[in-house]
């Protein structure tokens, strides 16, 4: 597809000086590991089954990371967000948006889910999925303000009960900027 003349860019404000976001390096895999622990430690004993974010290792983020991509968010000289991303079934998979608490609110993971977003244009990926646990209800009303809709429910292996809403965006297919 040919890219013609750039869209404004998906979210109103642009990206802090004080912030900046490019693709991960193996440099940040261990910030990238404490950053995903971190974030998502607020969830440890209230979700059934547990985050795979509480069993992750360094090893088992190299492999998640074959054949996919990923991107950090820096402030103050270090990591402090990231987000996964793989194409899968012709579309783009949003996976592991992860910001450190203490630098929530700023926009850090709207633009996170925008690099997501640009990263599928870029590969002419038509849609971006992700699946977020039924419980967590403040992600889902996050992802929605984002333009992510309800496509389905999902079911973790052993459970007879749905555990996770997979959502979908549809894009248009040129990139925009940061």
């Amino acid at each position: 597809m040919t890219q013609t003349a750039e869209l404004a860019p998906t979210f109103a404000d642009p990206i802090p000086s004080h912030i900046m976001l490019r693709p991960y390096c193996d440099d940040d895999l261990s910030a990238m590991l404490f950053v995903i622990r971190s974030a998502f430690a607020e969830y440890q004993g209230l979700l059934d089954p547990p985050s795979s974010a509480e069993r992750k290792t360094l090893d088992i983020i190299r492999e998640e990371l074959v054949g996919a991509n990923a991107a950090v968010a820096i402030g103050n000289g270090r990591v402090i967000g990231c987000v996964f991303c793989r194409p899968r079934d012709g579309n783009m998979y949003l996976d592991r948006l992860s910001v450190l608490p203490g630098w929530r609110g700023l926009g850090i993971g709207d633009y996170l889910i925008r690099w997501v977003e640009n990263e599928a244009r870029r590969q002419e990926l038509p849609t971006v999925h992700l699946s977020v646990r039924i419980p967590l209800k403040q992600q889902q009303a996050y992802y929605a303000k984002r333009g992510y809709v309800f496509s389905s429910f999902g079911t973790h292996t052993g459970y007879l009960r749905p555990t996770y809403l997979n959502l979908a965006k549809s894009l248009a297919l040129r990139a925009n900027h940061y």
